[in-house]
C-alpha cells in the first residue's frame, strides 16, 4: 500500500494561485521525434501516465486541522492526436493551444498529452499543471510509469488525519520552541513577519486588467560550447543561465529595471525518484543590479548564487515552521508563505541533464526535448511581478534553451526570438533554432 501523501505550503500555494493571480501555473514537456510514433504507442504512453502519480487530486481532510492528501483519479481528458501535419508556421501556436484550455483543481482533466505530425516525424506535447506535480516530479512520472510504488493510495482513514494532526501539533510544538527565541531576537525577522500579516491599504476599485499570455522562443546550443564560455567568465553552467535571465529583462524594453531587481531560481528538494511531494521545491530570489546588460565576468554571480543556496532548505518555503504553517488559519497562512516565482521578475529554471527515461519517451528515441513553463490564461500585471520564465535542459551533447516572456515587456513572438538569439550569440554561442530539421543527439556523453 502506498502511504498518504499530503499537500505541502508550495502545492497549497499553487492551488489558490487561480483566485490570488488570476492564473495558473503550468509545466509543458515537448518532444520531437524523427520519426512517426505510432497511435498505438502513445495510448500505452498515455495509460501508462494514468497509472502514475500524475493521476492524483487533492482531498480535503476528515479531520480539522489535518493536512489535504493526494488520492488517486483517473483522468478524464484523453489522448489528443491529430491528422494534420505541422509546420514551422503552425508549430507555436499548436504548442501554445496546449496549454491554454483549462486544467484547473477542481477540473475532472488532470493533465493533457497530445500529438501531432511535423516534418517526418511527430512532435508530442505533455502539459501538467504546476500545482499537480513539478518539473522534475514529472521527469520521475514518465520514468515510473505505473509502477505500484509510484501510484497514488486510496483517501485517508479518519484515523490517519487524527494521526497527521497530532504529528503536526507535536513537531509544530517542537519546532516553535526553538524558533520562536529566535525570531524575537531578530528585528529583520520580526519585520518580515509584521509586514506580511499587516492587511492591504484599502484600493479604489480599479478596471479588470487582461491576462498577458506569454510568447515563446526555443533555441538549442552545444553543451560544452556553454560550459567552455562559462569557465572563460569565471563561472558555472548555472550562472552563466542566470545571467542571460537577467540580461533579457535588462535589454527588453525602454521601461526595463533601472534598480535591483529578481531572479527566481527553483531549488530542487527531492530526495528521490521515489520522493512522491507533487512540488518538493523552493524558489529562492537572487536580487541582481538593474541598468544595461552586464556581459563580463560571471563571478559575482556565482558566488552571490552560491551564497543564497547555501541557506536554502525546506525552512525556506514559509516564514514560520512549516509544521507551524499547517496549523495556521487560511488568511494567516497564505501571507506567511514566501514569495513564489510569480513574485520575482524572471524565473531562471535548470532542469539538468534528461533522464533516459524521458529522452526515450513512448518507445522511441526522441530527436529533440523542451520544457516550457508558463501561465495560463496569462500574467496580471498588476497582481504578479513575473515577467520572462526560462528552461535550460541537456539532453546529450545539446542544451535546450526556452523563453517565454509577457508580449508588453519582449514584443511578439519575433522580437522575442531575436533578443534571445542575440543575448546567447553574445557569449559566443551558437545557438539554432529547436524546431526545424531534427537535429541528431548523442544521448550519452562521447
Amino acid at each position: 500500500m502506498t502511504a498518504t501523501v499530503r499537500l505541502n505550503p508550495t502545492d497549497e500555494m499553487l492551488h489558490r494561485t487561480a483566485d490570488t493571480l488570476g492564473s495558473t501555473r503550468v509545466v509543458q514537456v515537448l518532444w520531437t521525434f524523427a520519426d512517426p510514433v505510432p497511435g498505438s504507442a502513445l495510448q500505452a504512453a498515455w495509460e501508462s501516465l494514468d497509472q502514475g502519480r500524475l493521476s492524483r487530486r487533492a482531498q480535503p481532510a476528515r479531520v480539522p486541522g489535518a493536512r489535504r492528501s493526494w488520492v488517486r483519479a483517473g483522468n478524464a481528458e484523453a489522448l489528443c492526436t491529430t491528422s494534420t501535419p505541422l509546420t514551422d508556421a503552425t508549430l507555436t501556436d499548436w504548442i501554445d493551444t496546449q496549454v491554454k484550455a483549462p486544467l484547473g483543481p477542481g477540473d475532472a482533466a488532470l493533465w493533457r498529452l497530445a500529438a501531432a505530425p511535423y516534418g517526418a516525424g511527430t512532435l508530442v506535447s505533455l502539459t501538467v499543471p504546476h500545482f499537480r506535480c513539478d518539473g522534475l516530479g514529472i521527469f520521475d512520472a514518465i520514468g515510473s510509469g505505473g509502477h505500484e510504488v509510484h501510484r497514488p493510495p486510496a483517501a485517508p482513514r479518519v484515523l490517519d488525519d487524527l494521526a497527521d494532526l497530532a504529528r503536526q501539533t507535536l513537531r509544530g510544538g517542537l519546532a516553535a520552541a526553538h524558533w520562536l527565541p529566535a525570531t524575537l531576537a531578530s528585528p529583520v525577522r520580526r519585520a518580515r513577519i509584521r509586514s506580511a500579516l499587516r492587511p492591504p491599504p484599502p484600493t479604489r476599485p480599479a478596471p479588470s486588467a487582461q491576462p498577458r499570455f506569454f510568447t515563446s522562443a526555443i533555441f538549442e546550443t552545444d553543451a560544452a560550447l556553454w560550459q567552455r564560455q562559462a569557465d572563460r567568465f569565471g563561472g558555472t553552467a548555472n550562472s552563466l543561465f542566470i545571467e542571460i535571465a537577467a540580461n533579457l529583462v535588462r535589454s527588453a524594453a525602454a521601461d526595463g529595471p533601472s534598480g535591483p531587481f529578481d531572479v527566481g531560481i527553483p531549488v530542487s528538494l527531492r530526495r528521490s525518484v521515489h520522493d512522491a511531494r507533487a512540488n518538493a521545491l523552493v524558489v529562492v530570489p537572487l536580487t541582481v543590479p538593474g541598468g544595461p546588460a552586464r556581459r563580463g565576468s560571471l563571478r559575482g554571480t556565482r558566488r552571490a548564487t552560491k551564497d543564497l543556496l547555501r541557506s536554502t532548505g525546506e525552512h525556506s518555503a514559509t516564514l514560520v515552521p512549516e509544521p507551524l504553517w499547517h496549523l495556521l488559519p487560511a488568511r494567516h497562512a497564505h501571507r506567511l508563505k514566501n514569495p513564489g516565482a510569480q513574485q520575482t521578475t524572471v524565473v531562471a529554471s535548470n532542469f539538468g541533464r534528461t533522464p533516459d527515461a524521458i529522452a526515450r519517451f513512448a518507445g522511441r528515441q526522441a530527436a529533440g526535448i523542451a520544457v516550457r513553463t508558463m501561465n495560463v490564461p496569462g500574467v496580471l500585471p498588476d497582481r504578479a511581478r513575473l515577467r520572462a520564465s526560462l528552461c535550460l535542459l541537456r539532453t546529450g551533447d545539446r542544451l535546450t534553451v526556452t523563453v517565454t516572456g509577457i508580449p508588453d515587456h519582449f514584443g511578439d513572438a519575433s522580437s522575442l526570438r531575436r533578443l534571445v538569439h542575440e543575448e546567447l550569440a553574445s557569449w559566443g554561442l551558437t545557438v539554432q533554432r529547436w524546431w526545424g530539421a531534427p537535429t541528431p543527439h548523442h544521448v550519452k556523453e562521447p
